[in-house]
């Protein structure tokens, strides 16, 4: 009789800890950390480049809120925006072009700005070959060459093309060859090199390029910049849980100075908290071109 007890005990025993054991994978997985999947844009020479950049920023951030942190970065600026909007990541830090058409199609948020040098804007550049006599643009550049940046960058194809647009001309039409699709880096090149005559891009990418000694000062010269824009957005995709936001918005927005001097690129200097107000006109500028619906 004691032996029948004491293999039922046993046996109870053994039963109450393959219980416990079933158990313990799906309490592991109640407390593992939320996955915080970020994309970014292609704002470095490669996609290499942009990850050895951003990535510890980024992942001393989520670590903070308490997230893990998986990165991505995109082929192209529209890229972002396409994998925002059909929430395959679930945070970007993207142009603001690429942001207004994520909204459109995904419902996407604005949460922070990114700041240059204390600043919250940029500007649109044109450049042209070296020895190009360009004193009036577009004026005097109707006929030569013009490589363009992706359709999804707002310096690159939406402020330049809405500026040409607006005066009547069509930039497809009005230049002698013309081609978009290129990268920032690329397109500062063709034109230091002479390969094309004009290229579009942004002013804090190419004194990035100089100070880095992609490009020499003299390379290229700026023939054509835009009223300032508003700086690049972080973003969260329709559905983000708004708690988790607001955390990422905050933890943003407390990057410190001596933080943001080690962990960014020059000339980033941190963050601010941001709304959809600062983009607003360039939905307008994308109605006017037709690419976003009324």
């Amino acid at each position: 009789m004691t032996t029948r007890r004491c293999f039922l005990v046993s046996q109870t025993a053994v039963a109450a800890c393959a219980t416990a054991t079933l158990a313990m994978p799906s309490l592991v997985r109640a407390q593992k950390r939320p996955l915080i999947k970020i994309g970014l844009g292609p704002q470095q020479p490669t996609q290499a480049d942009t990850r050895k950049v951003w990535e510890p920023l980024y992942r001393m951030v989520c670590d903070q809120i308490g997230a893990d942190m998986e990165l991505t970065v995109a082929n192209d600026w529209a890229g972002i925006a396409v994998a925002l909007a059909s929430q395959q990541i679930d945070v970007a830090q993207m142009g603001p072009w690429g942001y207004v058409l994520a909204r459109q199609k995904g419902d996407a948020q604005a949460i922070a700005m990114l700041l240059i040098q204390g600043r919250n804007y940029y500007k649109a550049i044109v450049t042209a070959r070296p020895g190009l006599e360009i004193n009036r643009f577009p004026e005097d550049a109707k006929g030569l060459s013009m490589q363009m940046l992706d359709s999804g960058s707002t310096s690159g194809w939406l402020v330049p093309t809405h500026f040409m647009k607006s005066r009547g001309i069509d930039p497809k039409t009005y230049f002698g060859r013309y081609a978009e699709g290129a990268s920032a880096a690329a397109a500062q090149m063709t034109t230091a090199g002479g390969q094309v005559d004009l290229a579009t891009g942004w002013d804090t990418h190419r004194n990035t390029m100089i100070r880095n000694g992609q490009l020499k000062p003299d390379a290229n010269r700026v023939v054509w910049e835009s009223e300032p824009l508003p700086n690049e957005p972080v973003v969260v995709r329709r559905g983000f849980d708004p708690e988790m936001a607001r955390r990422l918005q905050a933890a943003l927005a407390a990057v410190a100075p001596a933080q943001a001097r080690e962990m960014m690129p020059w000339p980033y200097t941190g963050f601010v908290p941001t709304t959809h107000e600062p983009y607003a006109r360039l939905e307008v500028m994308g109605r006017d071109l037709g690419v976003l619906k009324n």
